[in-house]
């Protein structure tokens, strides 16, 4: 985090569970699949619910059924927004979240993108069948994801980082920040254009080998699409989720012993979060002037 913030922690999971409700609604009215991935998986498996020290919802969609969650139509009256980087130029992620439109949640100071208590939407794409090749296309997508991360700053944090970049030696993200502190618009289409083209150079209907190119773990978020095939449905804070049916294979290749706890240092939450509204939805504007008050 970049800087302590205290939240009532009841409230905050009561929402992001109802949250996750509308999500599991909408994907049962339009019939798109989903399952839980990453902590909600294990979280589903070992605690039935959310791990206690975790902050977030992960979800994981085939890229035919993303795809067409991003293109859907949400009402103005819907509590509820789906933020991607094809709908919204602010936003820094290749994936999509889920968000409610009654809170507000800034998770980078230097980032102007405003969202709600979300559930992170993956989406699963299709992959190389020999490992060498797809670490190779992972890295390549991981840096066309870094300057997706970069871009939506302002101009002058991005010439700050800049300098501090090239101080501390890291030339490479030094020359990104530079680079795109300008042209902004034209230089996100073609970021977009990248990304989607790396990501479709190998068909999800056709491909054996199906990942999370946007996951944290890496090269061990890449597996046989078959263990996909099907799903069954667990308990998860009052619930009924869908889990891969092959989950225990999922979670063994990128964890290990899941259902071991970590020592209790780790069991912390890695996700940044600058600012918090659990109850309404503010503007940019007004969490500058927030910040600076509590800075000042």
């Amino acid at each position: 985090m970049e800087q302590p913030i205290e939240i009532d922690k009841l409230k905050y999971k009561s929402k992001l569970i109802d949250v996750f409700k509308a999500f599991i609604a909408i994907c049962e009215e339009h019939k798109l699949q989903y399952y839980c991935i990453g902590g909600t998986l294990i979280g589903a498996i070992r605690h039935q619910g959310m791990i206690p020290w975790d902050d977030d919802i992960d979800v994981i969609m085939p890229r035919p059924d993303y795809d067409k969650l991003i293109h859907l139509k949400f009402s103005a009256s819907s509590s509820f927004e789906l933020i991607a980087m094809e709908n919204n130029t602010q936003y820094y992620l290749p994936y999509a979240k889920f968000c409610d439109k009654e809170s507000s949640l800034l998770e980078y100071t230097n980032i102007p993108s405003v969202l709600g208590l979300f559930v992170d939407v993956f989406p699963l794409d299709g992959a190389h069948d020999d490992e060498k090749l797809r670490t190779q296309d992972l890295l390549a997508y991981k840096r066309l994801a870094n300057k997706l991360h970069i871009q939506p700053k302002l101009p002058k944090d991005n010439l700050n980082s800049f300098l501090r970049c090239l101080l501390k030696g890291q030339l490479r993200t030094a020359w990104n920040e530079f680079n795109l502190s300008f042209n902004k618009e034209i230089k996100r289409k073609k970021l977009i254009f990248e990304l989607r083209k790396k990501i479709n150079t190998y068909s999800y209907e056709t491909a054996e080998m199906v990942g999370n190119y946007g996951g944290m773990w890496g090269i061990k978020e890449f597996w046989p699409k078959s263990w996909f095939s099907g799903f069954v449905l667990k308990e998860f804070e009052g619930l009924s989720v869908r889990v891969p049916a092959m989950y225990n294979e999922i979670l063994v290749q990128v964890y290990g012993d899941y259902m071991k706890l970590p020592p209790l240092e780790k069991r912390i939450s890695h996700h940044n979060l600058a600012f918090i509204n659990i109850e309404k939805r503010v503007s940019m504007d007004q969490i500058r002037i927030y910040m600076n008050n509590q800075n000042s």
